[in-house]
């Protein structure tokens, strides 16, 4: 089974990015993202479409974090 959401490690092998990488993005909200308590946890559907974006938030892709208030 395929799982729709990943936690650092997951979206690291998912997009062959380091773990300083995607924290610096998590920092400067340049990837869609939510926090969970203490843990950030991705959206593959989003991060998959973040990635055919160029690596570039849109009005097309919602910061993830919003779905969760």
């Amino acid at each position: 089974m395929d799982k729709r959401f990943l936690d650092i490690d997951g979206v690291c092998e998912f997009t062959s990015l380091s773990k300083s990488t995607i924290y610096k993005r998590v920092m400067n909200d340049t990837i869609p993202y939510c926090k969970v308590g203490k843990r950030i946890i991705f959206d593959k559907e989003q991060v998959s479409a973040w990635i055919l974006n160029g690596g570039q938030m849109t009005d097309d892709i919602p910061a993830f974090k919003n779905f969760l208030n």
